[in-house]
């Protein structure tokens, strides 16, 4: 069951933007509940498990993006500082908020950015995106929000640079740069503060189950390339529409 869940979060990995995230931490609170795992830990433990889990499929989608000389990394240096910072920061709160409610705050926020990135507004150029301090904070936001929410951060760095005029294939591909990034920091924070934590499954090192981490790791590894492919054939209109509606999915699921 990993495996598979590890299949379709590799492949919406590569088409956008490394979002399988969205896919992990869901199908894991469901796969630990459907286990009896203790409750007060599931979300952290899907959390923190997602995000080690990203590490190697993030790294491979990337460098199936990288393919294409799409010009990310001028966007991506300037939110590294924010990012590093926020994601960091993200992982130590989500370790004092309840299960039940970080859940909720998973749903809520995806929910907003799904009608963030429906929003029309007049194309910019890529100029007036902000300065190196605007920047870093819009990192920041995304590392926050990403490392307490372990979705590697595609779904608030997609609409924010999208609404800023940017590409939306050009960041795709930032996103994923981030991801590598919230996906490392992230990990290694969530095993850092749940290393003593009550109630942890046999296999884990902190909040990251490595049974799990293994399935989906194998899993979405080798389909993330495919699903990177297919990102640069489809139009941007469409990518945004479908990485929308996903996401209004996975709010609906979180919530109800």
């Amino acid at each position: 069951m990993y495996l598979a869940l590890g299949i379709g979060a590799g492949f919406l990995s590569g088409v956008l933007g490394a979002g399988g995230g969205l896919i992990m931490v869901p199908g894991l609170i469901f796969l630990f509940q459907w286990e009896s795992m203790n409750p007060k830990i599931v979300m952290h433990v899907a959390v923190g498990t997602s995000l080690a889990a990203m590490i190697p499929v993030a790294l491979r989608s990337l460098t199936s993006h990288m393919k294409h000389n799409v010009p990310f990394y001028p966007i991506y240096k300037k939110m590294a500082p924010g990012i590093i910072i926020g994601v960091i920061t993200g992982g130590v709160l989500a370790h004092y908020i309840r299960s039940h409610n970080l859940q909720i705050i998973f749903g809520v926020f995806v929910f907003v950015m799904a009608l963030t990135l429906l929003h029309e507004r007049k194309k910019k150029q890529c100029e007036n995106l902000p300065g190196l301090i605007g920047m870093s904070l819009a990192g920041g936001f995304v590392g926050v929000q990403s490392g307490m929410l372990g979705i590697a951060g595609s779904a608030f760095s997609v609409p924010f640079l999208t609404y800023r005029g940017v590409l939306m294939h050009t960041a795709v591909v930032v996103s994923v740069a981030i991801a590598v990034t919230v996906s490392v920091l992230g990990a290694v924070t969530f095993i850092l503060t749940g290393m003593h934590a009550v109630g942890l499954p046999h296999w884990s090192t902190g909040y990251v189950y490595w049974p799990a981490w293994l399935g989906l790791g194998m899993g979405g590894v080798f389909v993330a390339p495919l699903g990177a492919k297919l990102s640069h054939c489809i139009s941007a209109r469409k990518l945004k529409f479908f990485f929308a509606v996903f996401l209004f999915c996975v709010s609906a699921k979180m919530l109800l």
